[in-house]
């Protein structure tokens, strides 16, 4: 399903559980949003949208390792002699056959292992666990550990850190009913979801 319909279902949800236990305007507002981000979270697992709108672009990283790397040759071989020229060489050269390997994949995990030190540092659990989920669905294939049981349990545990840090009512449920809801709206009885999801991964490979 696309992006743009998992976000509206996750608005959805925060809207129908700040109406269950008759929230105001503005605490409805804050639960959509939360809706929305719980809603886009399982498909960090993909090089899309959101994985770029939390880690650095890809294509700018390659950019600047190649152009560092030009900098460096050019400047061995205008402003170096002897081994220090071959080495700036052979540095310029080695930052330019690197360049390509900087994926979208790579800039996520990063980023989870920057979240999980930023999590520590700061004493607060529900960071470094969502660093954790970043960094884990930078490593796992589309549609599999965070389309699955074990993703929403691990969803749920960072949600209850989230609501014990803030302290907002419904914003747990908001959270977890979200993250379900994408997984639900995935599954192959929605039209155009032949694939579905492997739920009960890693002892199923099943798709539903």
């Amino acid at each position: 399903m696309d992006g743009k319909l998992h976000a509206v279902i996750g608005a959805g949800t925060g809207v129908a559980v700040a109406q269950s236990i008759g929230m105001e305007p503005v605490e409805t507002a804050v639960l959509m949003g939360a809706g929305i981000i719980a809603g886009l979270v399982p498909d960090l697992d993909t090089a899309g949208k959101l994985a770029n709108k939390i880690s650095l672009s890809h294509k700018m990283i390659q950019g600047f390792v190649r152009t560092t790397g030009i900098l460096a040759g050019a400047y061995a071989w205008f402003g170096l002699s002897g081994y220090a020229m071959y080495i700036g060489l052979a540095l310029g050269i080695f930052l330019l056959l690197i360049a390509p390997k900087f994926s979208q994949k790579l800039m996520l995990l990063i980023s989870g292992v920057a979240v999980i030190a930023a999590g520590l540092a700061m004493s607060e659990i529900w960071v470094w666990l969502s660093g954790s989920y970043v960094a884990g669905a930078a490593l796992v294939a589309h549609r599999s550990y965070t389309h699955s049981i074990i993703g929403l349990i691990f969803f749920a545990i960072i949600a209850f850190y989230v609501n014990e840090r803030f302290a907002m009512e419904g914003l747990f449920w908001t959270l977890v009913l979200g993250y379900a809801s994408h997984l639900l709206a995935d599954m192959r009885f929605i039209p155009g979801n032949k694939r579905g999801i492997k739920l009960f991964l890693p002892f199923s490979q099943k798709g539903v």
